[in-house]
């Protein structure tokens, strides 16, 4: 059987599905043994030691081996890190996984009735959320990581614990020393000498954008100069997707009302945060200057484009205005930092930043669409930002099929406290017989 799965991670995929459902964990071990993956990409490496994991959690063997199946779930989200085409569903399940195990996997004593239990303390159950909030970051609608967090958050409160902030509401943003008092507005918006539009360029349907983002009082355009973006889109060889962009940005900076603050950030080059084409923060330049400059770019270079999103949170003002970093690009990030985009977005929702994509990406079932779109909806979903994916006959749709799906069902069982740990608030425990999972609490079928 070694020999039919090696290499192969749909076969691989089903035949542990088939073998888990038949409860026959002993066979799906025996696979196990040896990793059929060793030569092969990080997707697969992730999805094998997902596996290990979830048998080492169902060993007949019982409790040690959930220790072992923590290291082989952290195992998989290091590989997953490491690909250029992750599926978030899947890392979401992962992170449940994760926060499931930070859990279980602690250390035993007896209760009052002398029966075994696991013992929680409250620094277990703040690591837990870490990765109950990342499973959320990476899939928004995954129910089972939302109820968990639910349970842990209410234990704190109950015990009168502080809650952990969240990890991406951390960092406290720096606003641009902007005074708008100060501005001519008439001057940021003097339009007068503004470069001609081609329209013939511009997507069928590109009213809705302008629609859309009328609504926000600050606007940041992220527009993206990667090498990829010179190639031709789908419905003209002589129409590029960079020239297609321009146009857009063009024709916001034009069409904007005048009340609107404008700025604007390149994403191209190299891999660092000091070669940008364009670094304007909002009302630092005029209309008219941002459309010269704009005008005047041209494409080339990688796409850091998790380093000039983190950017922007720092390009508005101090204003509680409505606020919108809107994202025109054809791809992913090239610089390593594809997990990081969520966490990005996410840290810009906290300081109420949203964020909405305009993609060249067709949508397909192959994975490179797959995992693009399973990074853009992360990403749009903490803001409830848009997608606007451009199809192959040059229209714009502002809904996408893509939705994540979720088959890790993992549920923390109820943590008690018991009058043996009175004096120590944050101190829970479970029974461990019986919390084990069996296969349809792990795997949705």
């Amino acid at each position: 059987h070694h020999h039919y799965v090696r290499y192969d991670d749909l076969l691989f995929d089903t035949t542990m599905y088939y073998l888990l459902s038949a409860d026959r964990v002993d066979i799906a071990g025996h696979l196990l043994k040896r990793n059929p993956f060793l030569m092969s990409q990080h997707n697969q490496q992730a999805l094998y030691f997902y596996y290990l994991g979830i048998c080492q959690m169902l060993d007949p063997r019982g409790w040690p081996n959930f220790k072992q199946a923590e290291q082989s779930l952290n195992r998989a989200v290091s590989e997953m890190k490491r690909s250029f085409t992750p599926d978030y569903g899947f890392f979401s399940d992962v992170e449940n996984a994760r926060g499931y195990l930070s859990i279980t996997a602690r250390g035993q004593s007896t209760n009052e009735e002398k029966e075994l239990v696991c013992i929680v303390r409250h620094e277990f159950i703040k690591m837990a959320i870490y990765h109950f909030r990342e499973a959320l970051i990476y899939n928004p609608e995954n129910e089972f990581a939302q109820r968990n967090l639910d349970t842990l958050l209410s234990k704190l409160h109950q015990a009168g614990l502080p809650i952990p902030v969240h990890q991406y509401a951390q960092n406290s943003i720096i606003n641009s020393v902007i005074s708008f008092d100060s501005l001519n507005i008439d001057s940021l918006n003097n339009t007068s000498r503004l470069p001609l539009l081609d329209y013939s360029l511009l997507p069928k349907n590109y009213q809705i954008i302008l629609t859309e983002i009328s609504r926000y009082d600050e606007i940041i355009l992220v527009l993206d100069l990667s090498g990829s973006m010179d190639d031709p889109v789908g419905w003209s060889v002589e129409a590029s997707k960079f020239a297609v962009a321009q146009q857009l940005a063009l024709y916001i900076c034009l069409q904007l009302r005048a009340n609107v603050f404008l700025g604007a950030i390149s994403v191209g080059r190299e891999c660092d945060t000091t070669s940008m084409v364009l670094n304007h923060a909002v009302a630092s330049i005029s209309r008219e200057e941002i459309t010269m400059k704009i005008d005047a770019i041209r494409p080339y270079g990688h796409t850091p484009l998790n380093k000039r999103l983190r950017m922007t949170k720092n390009m508005f003002s101090a204003r509680q205005n409505r606020k919108l970093v809107f994202l025109l690009s054809d791809g992913m990030d090239t610089c390593n930092e594809i997990p990081d985009l969520c966490g990005t977005a996410a840290m810009l929702a906290a300081h109420g930043i949203d964020l909405s994509i305009f993609s060249f990406i067709y949508e397909t079932l192959d994975p490179e669409s797959r995992s693009a779109y399973s990074v853009y909806n992360c990403m749009v979903a903490p803001s409830e930002g848009t997608i606007y994916k451009i199809t192959e006959d040059g229209g714009l749709q502002d809904k996408i099929e893509y939705e994540p799906v979720s088959n890790n069902t993992l549920i923390l069982p109820a943590l008690d406290t018991s009058h043996l740990w009175a004096n120590n608030r944050g101190l829970y425990q479970f029974p461990i017989e019986g919390v084990v999972p069996p296969v349809e609490k792990i795997i949705q079928f």
